[in-house]
């Protein structure tokens, strides 16, 4: 889980990253510092194998085509910000335990404690391992606390920084569910509630949907008026979709300019009517320059339609959307088309 490089070797893989990001003319985001730094290192071998069949090919490398090496290479996306917060709890750790040491008496089970917290360090998976980590150095701390008066300043620090190491893990988890751009959910983030849906749906044998949308001649727009503009216009869906969707629905940048919105609860009926409200909204609607003003006219959409079957998986009901919304595609852009009614298993 925790990258083990020496100092030098980090600053090497560090050097090479921002070199690629240069190279490529690629910003600085999370996702494209992760992707290089684990391509610079070599320790995601498909990774690697990826990215050089790419470049062999000499094909373009843009932000949206490193966030899908992203998606698709770097199952445990989380590992850098897990790293980070492993780091600091380690430090904290080592500098409690170097308290107890300094003390007599009945400290010593406290210290048993600790060295079992160490030892569980070592085998850290995901955020729910490192906050059962962090409630117990909480409980450990507050133990120390009533048993050794002598370190109760000090010990009080520690027991602050862990408190604040929580807000951080909570801040991190949020972070590493959302899309930078435009605030909505990401595939990670959506991934996890798609599975919290499957379950609910087989508990409660209640329906839910899931819409895949797909702006129209995007590429257009971004070779007409610039990647900027197309950044733009990514937010401004996901402010439509932000304020059309209900409180317990989900809207998820998906990809590129696809975007799922996951509807608990709702038969392809409801998911419909919801596409529809999108679709007739999209058509009122003029986009301008924000700077300049200059008119770009009216960005429609493809969206295709997705009941949930019992048995079937995440990504299963994600593919039944995304071949309704290809049909929409093909078929004229700008439509609605619903899974079930077309002829495909």
């Amino acid at each position: 889980m925790n990258y083990s490089e020496s100092n030098s070797q980090a600053g090497e893989f560090l050097r090479l990253t921002l070199g690629f990001l240069a190279q490529h003319n690629l910003s600085a985001t999370p996702v494209n510092y992760t992707v290089w730094y684990e391509y610079a290192s070599g320790k995601n071998l498909k990774l690697r194998q990826a990215i050089d069949r790419i470049l062999e090919k000499k094909l373009p490398l843009n932000n949206n085509h490193v966030e899908a090496l992203y998606q698709k290479f770097i199952s445990d996306g989380d590992r850098v910000v897990i790293s980070r917060l492993l780091t600091k709890l380690n430090l904290m750790l080592r500098e409690i335990t170097t308290y107890v040491v300094e003390t007599e008496g009945d400290l010593s089970t406290h210290g048993q404690a600790l060295d079992s917290l160490a030892d569980q360090m070592t085998d850290i998976h995901d955020y729910d391992d490192v906050k059962n980590i962090i409630n117990q150095m909480l409980d450990t701390t507050k133990a120390i606390l009533q048993s050794g008066a002598r370190l109760q300043t000090r010990m009080k620090v520690s027991s602050e920084d862990l408190k604040q190491l929580h807000k951080e893990l909570e801040v991190s988890q949020k972070e590493a569910r959302t899309d930078s751009l435009t605030g909505l959910t990401n595939r990670r983030g959506l991934e996890k509630r798609l599975e919290i849906e499957r379950i609910r749906a087989r508990q409660n044998n209640s329906p839910f949907s899931v819409i895949m949308l797909d702006i129209d001649h995007f590429k257009a727009v971004n070779d007409t008026f610039g990647h900027l503009v197309g950044d733009s216009l990514l937010k401004g869906f996901a402010d439509i979709f932000s304020n059309l969707v209900r409180r317990n629905d989900l809207a998820a940048r998906y990809g590129g300019e696809e975007f799922l919105i996951l509807l608990p609860e709702t038969n392809v009926e409801g998911a419909y009517a919801v596409s529809e409200k999108i679709r007739t909204l999209l058509c009122k609607k003029e986009w301008t320059l924000k700077d300049s003003g200059k008119r770009i006219g009216q960005i429609k959409a493809s969206m295709g339609i997705a009941q949930y079957k019992l048995g079937e998986t995440g990504n299963e009901v994600i593919t039944r959307a995304d071949k309704a919304m290809y049909q929409a595609k093909s078929t004229g852009r700008d439509r609605i088309v619903i899974h079930s009614d077309l002829n495909l298993c």
